[in-house]
C-alpha cells in the first residue's frame, strides 16, 4: 500500500491535479488507490504509447481487478494525413466516450 497522506490535501482541491515523475510499475499500484480516493470522479492517466497502455492495463487488472479501466487509444494516423484512422481505433474511442457518459458510483480510470 502507498501512503496517500501527502496527496490528500491536493486531492481535495477542485480542478485539475497533475502528478508526474512516478516510475513505471509503481503507477499501477498508485492509480487504483487514487481512483478509490476520488470515488465517483474519473481519473485520467496519459500513457506514452499504446504498448505502455496495454502493459499498464494488465498490471492494474492484477493489483485492482474490480477497478473499471476505460482505454482511450491514440489516433493511428498523422494530423492532416490523407488516411483516416482505422475503424477499430475509432470504435474503441467512441465506446470509451459512451461509457464515460454513464453515471456510476464505482471508481474509474481512463
Amino acid at each position: 500500500m502507498i501512503d496517500l497522506s501527502k496527496f490528500a490535501p491536493r486531492l481535495k482541491v477542485s480542478g485539475r491535479i497533475q502528478l508526474s515523475g512516478i516510475p513505471q510499475g509503481l503507477d499501477a499500484m498508485l492509480l487504483p488507490q487514487l481512483a478509490q480516493h476520488l470515488a465517483s470522479v474519473p481519473l485520467l492517466h496519459v500513457c506514452v504509447d499504446d504498448q505502455r497502455l496495454s502493459t499498464l492495463a494488465e498490471q492494474i487488472a492484477f493489483f485492482a481487478p474490480d477497478l473499471e479501466v476505460l482505454r482511450f487509444p491514440a489516433w493511428d494516423c498523422l494530423p492532416y494525413d490523407r488516411v483516416s484512422p482505422s475503424a477499430d481505433s475509432l470504435a474503441r474511442r467512441l465506446s470509451t466516450l459512451t461509457q464515460l457518459i454513464r453515471k456510476t458510483d464505482k471508481p474509474r480510470l481512463v
